[in-house]
């Protein structure tokens, strides 16, 4: 084990538990009607949460998906982490993780008759799928007390307002990140990363599908969405060619056009629902949800890409360094 690694490994538990702390203290400042304390503390526990993160990773305990839930089954190893295995499981869940491998190995995702909605009880972590129990079987807890993952919900739970906020903001934010980069750079692949333009015409690829959808189920009754897959980042390369101008035009007049589609509808044509292989009956707003959360992940990865160009590589983490031994 070398210095980092036996360095990492005490972050990673160092923060885990800060996190845990920090989530615990949040929650009891609410019961206490501190909530402007309380906000305080969630957003430390997501401070700690990210830094553990990024220790796990650097340990190389994240892989893809299929290896991740092997793991989730097998349990880490014990040197993974100082405390031992984190993924323990119940036979329940063991279950739920079964069928995440059975799905993966055929390539796809769960759909929503293979997983029900979920419920973890706030006070002993005991989980549910289908409905939750008027009271926990394991503490006792009423039913308003447990956590909800809804299959409507996976995509997130903004709301109409905010789904529209965020894509308004897009038309900002993206012209921000590529302004004083060069058309070589923005063509180039960054660190592992793809190229900036693959990304904004990727961008602009899923805003156009997202707007299909949003007239189909705005237009139609219940209709049937495509499962196909929307165009995938190994389809943009094709717009390394394109100048950035008629890439960020291109993008400009899509999100125009779906802000217009979207400004004013009322909450019942957020409700409307069209019906996905893999969703089920879902909402305008599950979908709207789909496209924000996609682009966010997207954005996060251009600041990244932006910074990498701009001050290297490794400047984050000599910053890091710098923190931690002063």
């Amino acid at each position: 084990m070398t210095t980092n690694d036996a360095e990492d490994r005490r972050l990673l538990v160092s923060m885990s538990v800060g996190q845990t702390a920090y989530a615990v203290w949040a929650k009891q400042a609410r019961r206490e009607r501190f909530f402007n304390i309380a906000r305080l503390l969630e957003a430390s526990a997501a401070v700690k949460r990210v830094r553990a993160e990024q220790a796990m990773r650097r340990l190389g305990e994240v892989s893809q998906t299929q290896t991740n839930i092997n793991h989730a089954l097998a349990g880490l190893e014990q040197e993974a982490v100082a405390t031992g295995p984190v993924t323990g499981t119940s036979a329940f869940q063991r279950a739920l993780l079964e069928r995440a491998a059975k799905a993966l190995a055929a390539g796809r995702d769960l759909t929503y008759r293979e997983l029900g909605d979920l419920f973890v009880c706030s006070t002993c972590g005991y989980l549910v799928e289908g409905e939750a129990p008027q009271f926990c079987p394991q503490c006792g807890t009423v039913h308003e007390g447990f956590l909800d993952f809804r299959i409507v919900d996976g995509m997130g739970t903004f709301s109409s307002y905010t789904i529209v906020r965020r894509l308004e903001q897009g038309l900002k934010t993206v012209p921000a990140l590529v302004e004083g980069l060069s058309e070589d750079q923005l063509a180039m692949p960054v660190n592992g990363f793809p190229a900036f333009k693959d990304l904004i015409g990727h961008l602009t690829d899923m805003d156009i599908v997202f707007r299909e959808r949003a007239w189909l189920i705005l237009e139609t009754d219940q209709p049937k969405l495509s499962t196909a897959h929307p165009p995938t980042l190994r389809h943009a390369v094709k717009y390394r060619t394109v100048p950035i101008d008629e890439l960020l035009e291109r993008y400009t007049t899509s999100r125009q056009q779906t802000l217009n589609l979207l400004r004013g509808l009322t909450q019942a044509a957020w409700q409307r629902i069209g019906h996905h292989e893999i969703y089920g009956p879902v909402p305008l707003l599950h979908q709207g949800n789909w496209v924000v959360s996609h682009e966010q992940g997207h954005l996060i990865e251009l600041a990244q890409m932006r910074h990498n160009i701009l001050y290297g590589k490794n400047h984050a983490l000599d910053i890091v360094q710098e923190l931690l031994h002063p």
